[in-house]
């Protein structure tokens, strides 16, 4: 009795914590975070995608809050310039697609999108490519993301 009381307590523990920021980030390929949904999705490349229930913590949230005001997400604009491909030398294939960054905190609801390759001079890119950095190491520093298995195989 007392063993599946502890038990009983300890699933309770795994429920998620209040999302009060809620993220949708799907990025390199089919690699997507949605705590609108508390999900993640990993992209296995040669084994295709895996998803699992996700959140992050109180902490982790105000953590991206933080970033998000030192690198002025909220007013970065929707979409992003990125270089025309054939004025690049190298090609990613299978293009990576849409990537998308949407944020929800309050009653401030901001998405950004772009499409690689990017122009790196630009400063609202860099300032994305960080806050998409630290989003990521988050995400890959969570004992969730590494239970995953690892990816088989890559993309040309």
């Amino acid at each position: 009795m007392l063993f599946l009381s502890f038990l009983s307590c300890q699933d309770s523990s795994l429920e998620p914590e209040n999302q009060f920021v809620q993220i949708y980030f799907k990025y390199e390929f089919k690699n997507e975070l949605n705590t609108f949904e508390n999900t993640y999705q990993k992209d296995l490349f040669l084994d295709g995608v895996i998803k699992i229930k996700f959140w992050l913590t109180e902490e982790e949230q105000k953590s991206i809050l933080r970033k998000t005001e030192e690198l002025n997400y909220f007013t970065l604009p929707d979409t992003l310039k990125y270089i025309p491909q054939d004025s690049v030398a190298v090609s990613i294939n299978p293009n990576s697609g849409e990537q998308i960054l949407r944020i929800k905190y309050n009653s401030i609801d901001k998405t950004t999108v772009w499409f690689y390759p990017l122009n790196e001079d630009n400063t609202q890119v860099k300032q994305m490519m960080e806050l998409n950095s630290f989003i990521i190491s988050l995400i890959e520093s969570k004992p969730e993301y590494k239970k995953l298995p690892p990816r088989k195989g890559g993309y040309d």
